[in-house]
């Protein structure tokens, strides 16, 4: 996809997608720079209106290394425009490999940025309110930021402090608190959710399906029988200490995050951790790219500089996309110009885990894929002649797998669309394992950025 939006920028992937809209991804034609704009459909959802504006109106307040930067809006008749920093690094996610996780020093890194992030919009008196994987995003040089402002709320104006009373957020990450008919304090119930993340970091599994005592596997966290079951029993002793203040199911119990910062496990440094597994510390620009994990957009940073931008023989996450007042003009021009651009979609191709290459024209990858799917028990349509939705039985999960031509071979990418990021790369591997044999042993080659040519 390679569409104009307004003059200048240039429509060149979907990135994501949530209740109301998408997350695309905008190029400049001239300067290569990059930004994520998130479209609220206005037209079928009009009732959203008023919670988008609250989001902007929260998201512009913020300036900290750990959140996605925002740099502005737009409103015209059947779309809300919110302009976001790009970033290539993905979501979380993508890193964490279902039942084993990720490694400790990456854990304790991530972790540590997610804490300072929420520390931030605490001190902002604001509650994000719906904390997880996929909603926590990575730049290019594996930098975690808080992102999506939906659910976001103020908890603290000046010396007024309220309590929270809606039920909000994605069911694993809820706090116990929120799931009660009664107002809950709103730093405990995102100090919780961090908990939850933390656990699917080291164990690449959520701990229960929500925090109720109709679940059993909860009910089991509150005795004293729950070390020797999954998820606990892939934590080590200081890790699972530390769990353990934070999951604490009575609020005022539960560890703030002074204390969490005062825990051995999280003061521990990340050479310690390489050290104790017996690898060298890298910089994340050391590690191949089949380490790194791409599906959504997540902010540098830094500010790249002129001579930078200039660069264009090379595929850049811009943390400060340039021309964006471009972007912010009157309504009017928020629709296709007379411009047309050749399909150069793969010069800013998200890099992610979740694709894999076949040897096939891409009508034979999109037949093969049906046949598979059908033999998997999915339900799937065709959306066009190279999108499929896919859902799984129970319906708590959809996703879309794109057929991209490349050269002589075909790409086959897939993106989660509703549901848990986890669960996600489960089916993605199930897929991927069903369809090994044609999946081709030639190593994907990242092409590079090259100047879109502008044809009248």
């Amino acid at each position: 996809m390679n569409t104009p939006f307004v003059e200048g920028w240039n429509i060149v992937q979907i990135l994501g997608e949530g209740t109301f809209g998408e997350v695309k991804l905008l190029v400049n034609q001239n300067t290569q720079g990059s930004v994520a704009m998130k479209t609220i459909d206005l037209q079928n959802y009009s009732d959203a209106l008023d919670m988008v504006k609250k989001e902007a109106a929260i998201h512009c307040r913020l300036n900290h290394p750990s959140i996605i930067k925002y740099y502005g809006q737009r409103h015209c008749k059947d779309n809300y425009y919110i302009f976001l920093e790009y970033a290539s690094g993905g979501e979380l996610f993508d890193r964490i490999e279902p039942d084993i996780g990720m490694p400790l020093s990456d854990a304790r890194k991530f972790f540590k940025e997610l804490i300072a992030g929420v520390e931030y919009l605490h001190s902002k008196g604001i509650a994000h309110r719906d904390l997880k994987p996929e909603n926590l995003l990575l730049d290019e040089y594996g930098n975690l930021k808080i992102s999506d402002f939906g659910l976001a709320t103020l908890f603290l104006c000046g010396e007024k402090r309220r309590k929270l009373d809606k039920n909000c957020g994605t069911r694993p990450y809820l706090a116990p608190e929120v799931l009660s008919l009664l107002p809950y304090q709103a730093e405990p119930s995102d100090i919780w959710s961090c908990g939850i993340i933390l656990v699917s970091m080291l164990a690449g599994e959520l701990p229960w399906d929500m925090p109720s005592d109709n679940d059993e596997d909860y009910k089991l966290w509150k005795t004293t029988d729950y070390s020797n079951h999954s998820p606990w029993c892939k934590l080590d002793t200081l890790a699972l200490s530390l769990v353990r203040k934070i999951l604490t199911p009575t609020p005022s119990k539960r560890y703030d995050i002074s204390q969490i910062q005062s825990h051995l496990w999280f003061k521990k440094s990340e050479t310690f951790d390489n050290k104790k597994v017996g690898i060298s510390v890298r910089s994340d620009r050391d590690v191949d790219d089949d380490r790194h994990c791409y599906s959504q957009p997540a902010p540098a940073a830094i500010s790249f500089t002129t001579s930078m931008l200039s660069s264009e023989s090379e595929i850049h996450s811009f943390s400060q996309p340039t021309q964006v007042d471009d972007l912010l003009l009157s309504s009017q021009l928020l629709t296709s110009q007379s411009i047309s651009t050749p399909n150069n979609s793969l010069q800013k191709l998200v890099k992610r885990m979740t694709r894999f290459l076949v040897c096939l024209s891409p009508e034979e990858a999109l037949t093969n894929l049906s046949l598979f799917l059908d033999d998997l028990g999915y339900t799937w349509k065709i959306n066009s002649p190279s999108l499929v939705t896919i859902t799984t039985t129970d319906q708590r999960l959809v996703f879309k797998s794109n057929v991209i031509p490349m050269n002589h071979q075909t790409l086959i990418d897939f993106r989660l669309s509703r549901g848990c990021g986890l669960e996600f790369k489960r089916h993605f591997v199930s897929i991927k394992n069903a369809m090994s044999k044609l999946i081709s042993k030639v190593p994907f080659v990242w092409p590079n950025a090259t100047k879109p040519e502008i044809v009248p």
